[in-house]
């Protein structure tokens, strides 16, 4: 049984280990180099090891005739082609709905942090400075987090995690999210708002919403221009949430203070998806817009526990179907 690893940079040992006990492993970015082996691997392969730059679309599924299981070490799914790996008989592992596991991994929400420290405190935009040989003190006034309110949309495993991190800054946290009562955020000291309320009321609006075709364009021209003008939003999500161009047509109208995102529409490994992008136009001549590659969970130890957490899932499915022969 082969497994084939699309992007294989610090992947966990253990992991390929693990996938290792089930046949040969290859890495595509050394196969490339070897047409004929590339061949043969694209040829073979059942097992299909991802993270979230690889769009595994129709032509990729395609390319793998004997594909049996994607393994995506992901919550977010949108970069893989679900329902067509299901009609050609495939299966997903990955790591949505595995709330018992997910509880410990706090890269994503710990990024979330960064992202508002880095945007209220002006620090990308204060270090070039600093770089260039100037102390332009004056120039980089911030804004502390003590008695601001934080609305955070989405109140999963993320939106707790931020949360509890927001109260220990002093912050009043409010929340939106349908599926989550009112008694469970209170018992956490968060209150539960509308989504509309949250816009309008917070000073941070910080969004966690799990991306699904419900979910697509939840955010548009109509909330944001319910914010604060001295407001901001921080986005470890993804893209697509938000309304195409509706985060740009904010910062540009001036709807927002500013924004820091960890996650863009159509995203590309090769960051083809910067190209003609508005947002990536803005931030090239704006200081008020933070945009990072989707480093929410890129942290050693957040991706080796999740890749052998996979690896397992998927070693636990061939053995069990195996003994069922």
């Amino acid at each position: 049984m082969k497994t084939l690893i699309t992007e294989s940079h610090e992947y966990s040992s253990k992991a390929i280990e693990i996938y290792g006990s089930l046949g040969p492993v290859f890495k595509l970015d050394e196969i490339n180099k070897k047409p004929d082996l590339k061949k043969e691997v694209f040829s073979d392969a059942e097992i299909l090891v991802v993270r979230n730059l690889t769009q595994v679309d129709k032509k990729l599924i395609d390319s793998l005739p004997n594909l049996k299981i994607v393994a995506s070490p992901t919550t977010g799914i949108n970069h893989i082609d679900g329902e067509y790996l299901k009609k050609r008989g495939g299966k997903l592992i990955c790591l949505r709905g595995r709330k018992s596991f997910l509880k410990d991994i706090t890269s994503t929400a710990e990024q979330n942090m960064a992202l508002l420290f880095s945007l209220l405190r002006h620090l990308p935009a204060s270090f070039d400075e600093v770089k260039k040989g100037n102390w332009p003190r004056n120039e980089f006034i911030g804004n502390q987090l003590k008695d601001k309110t934080i609305g955070i949309l989405g109140y999963g495993r993320l939106g707790k995690i931020v949360a509890r991190y927001a109260k220990a800054f002093w912050m009043k946290v409010i929340s939106a999210d349908p599926f989550v009562s009112k008694e469970i955020m209170e018992k956490h000291g968060v209150k539960k708002v509308p989504m509309e309320k949250l816009f309008k009321e917070s000073d941070v609006v910080s969004v966690h919403v799990l991306l699904t075709p419900e979910t697509y364009d939840l955010v548009d021209d109509s909330h944001l221009k319910l914010m604060k003008k001295d407001a901001v939003i921080i986005n470890t999500s993804r893209g697509e949430i938000f309304k195409k161009d509706s985060l740009f047509n904010a910062l540009k109208n001036g709807w927002i203070k500013g924004a820091a995102i960890d996650v863009m529409h159509d995203e590309r490994q090769d960051g083809s998806h910067l190209k003609n992008d508005k947002l990536w136009e803005y931030a090239k001549k704006n200081s008020n817009l933070i945009i990072t590659p989707h480093l929410g969970g890129v942290s050693y130890e957040a991706m080796a526990a999740t890749e052998i957490f996979i690896a397992e899932l998927v070693k636990k499915y061939f053995t069990k179907k195996n003994g069922k022969r």
